[in-house]
């Protein structure tokens, strides 16, 4: 009990130290050189956000013509065995000396690999290139938050090689599409637009379009010379490391919000003096380099880390729940879907004595408890912070996305009957502390079994599993990650008959199978060409 009543104490006098109001006089560093009005404090506010460390490559020259040359067709996504086939057509028509290789000729490079990551398919793919003397590449189609990085890596792929590219992309995706390219150093990327939804379109339309609207956009991106206006506007010079404003509360709130450091909801100021009650939970330096977290390669600080903990509300001693999380941004295997038009929205658990001495609830309505809920808005700027993710620009949600959420497992729940904590099974030791980095797309659906048969209860969970996958009507990939959370009562049924998560587990993948007639329907018609 202690422990929980100094947390929720913690988080009281720092909503208090926050929001108070500071005199001029008391700015820190004297920053504060606006007077104040009368009752309204001002606040000298540091940079949440670190330096990229994305070098820019010089591009190749366009081609003079297409005559003559080498061009690499690629990509499968988006009824691109429509298009493809069709835009070979239109360039031997034209130009009959130039030759045409395909993907299955040339394959593909993927998405551009982050620094330091080494991508076989992109070496596999230069080699080919290189191999079959190509001249210029044309990818595609861009038209979902995934699809559109993986067919933009291999003009990546081509422009650090010095060759021309062309990306076609559907509405809405064009802008990801470059902002992936300049994220991997490209600083002018070029995109061809299809008017549509690819696979809204029927094949007559595919065609029609294909040839009165991206072949003169591609031919005109591969031989027109790269222009200094085509150049991304430079960010505003702004001194990172010292104070970066100074106003109101009001005022810095809406400096921060037309810099894209929030998330549209108001934050606390991060003055030098609450960052450096954050520091006081860490032996790390302000300085010291937490993580270079991509896809914006920003090297993010150990004062990075507490100005977004200050403006989320969150108590300084959560800063090693906040460090942690900062490193688990640059794990491929959680950053794979944050993209995608299927709005995964990130989350986090913590196991270990931390959450207990945090006061991090794991009872009914854990996501909502304002000790929960706090660390949900760190990862919400962290997100746009860190790792420079945009709404409408490299995250796509069709519909937007949730606020993030963390959650606590209920160890002493589990321990009772002999289950292992999530931290446990991952070969941690019981009170070592862990944090776990995933993302959800399907969110709080709530099962109840009318039954105390842990076989029935088993079924009725595999059933449910099925009832919900990444792709609507289940027409994507054949299986999906689940993390189920369950009550101590109902796990208390199941454990009658599985001694542990693994025997669950193992029980639940056997039996959640979807008819085959049902999955070949959805995959037909719902898959939208790729």
């Amino acid at each position: 009990m202690s422990a929980k009543r100094t947390a929720m104490a913690a988080v009281i006098a720092l909503s208090g130290l926050c929001w108070a109001q500071v005199p001029v006089q008391d700015c820190p560093d004297g920053q504060c050189s606006v007077p104040a009005k009368p009752g309204e404090g001002r606040y000298a506010v540091y940079s949440p956000v670190g330096k990229s460390n994305i070098q820019m490559i010089k591009q190749g020259p366009r081609l003079n013509t297409l005559d003559g040359k080498a061009i690499a067709i690629v990509g499968g996504s988006f009824m691109a065995y429509v298009t493809h086939p069709e835009l070979k057509r239109l360039i031997l028509k034209k130009y009959p000396k130039a030759t045409v290789y395909v993907l299955s000729e040339v394959g593909s490079a993927g998405p551009w690999p982050g620094p330091g990551v080494v991508r076989e398919q992109k070496d596999r793919f230069v080699a080919k290139l290189k191999e079959l003397k190509v001249d210029a590449v044309i990818s595609g189609n861009g038209g979902c938050g995934l699809c559109t990085p993986k067919e933009m890596g291999s003009c990546i792929a081509a422009e650090h090689e010095g060759l021309p590219s062309v990306m076609i992309a559907a509405p809405g995706f064009t802008d990801q599409a470059r902002f992936a390219a300049r994220a991997a150093g490209v600083p002018i990327p070029r995109v061809a637009e299809y008017p549509g939804a690819f696979s809204a379109h029927s094949k007559e339309e595919l065609v029609e379009n294909t040839r009165k609207v991206l072949w003169p956009q591609i031919e005109k991106a591969l031989t027109k010379p790269l222009s200094d206006k085509e150049l991304p506007k430079e960010e505003s010079e702004r001194k990172r490391d010292g104070v970066v404003f100074t106003g109101s509360l009001q005022e810095v709130n809406s400096h921060f919000a037309e810099q894209g450091w929030t998330d549209g909801l108001p934050v606390m100021p991060p003055t030098k003096h609450a960052i450096a009650e954050f520091l006081k939970f860490t032996d790390a330096a302000a300085d010291e380099t937490v993580a270079v977290v991509p896809p914006s390669q920003r090297e993010v600080k150990v004062r990075h880390v507490a100005a977004n903990g200050v403006m989320a509300g969150c108590p300084p001693e959560y800063m090693p729940i906040l460090i942690a999380f900062t490193k688990a941004m640059t794990n491929g295997d959680f950053r794979r879907t944050l993209a995608s038009t299927h709005a995964w929205t990130p989350y986090c658990w913590v196991n270990g004595p931390i959450a207990r001495q945090l006061g991090l609830d794991h009872e009914q309505g854990e996501i909502c408890n304002q000790r929960n809920a706090a660390i949900g808005r760190f990862i919400n700027l962290a997100m746009l912070n860190f790792g420079g993710y945009y709404v409408k620009q490299n995250r796509m949600g069709t519909f937007g996305y949730l606020m993030p959420w963390c959650l606590a497992e209920d160890e002493q729940a589990a321990l009772k009957l002999g289950w292992r904590p999530y931290h446990m099974q991952q070969g941690m030791q019981v009170n070592e502390n862990a944090l776990t980095a995933g993302s959800a797309l399907c969110w709080g659906n709530n099962l109840a079994p009318a039954s105390s048969d842990p076989q029935v209860i088993m079924e009725l969970m595999a059933w449910d599993a099925t009832e919900k996958q990444q792709f609507a009507v289940g027409s994507g990939t054949p299986f999906v990650y689940r993390n189920m959370l369950i009550t101590g009562y109902v796990a208390r049924d199941l454990a009658t008959k599985y001694k542990s998560k693994e025997d669950l587990e193992k029980a639940l993948v056997q039996t959640a199978r979807v008819p085959l007639e049902q999955r070949a329907t959805a995959n037909y018609w719902g898959n939208p060409g790729s």
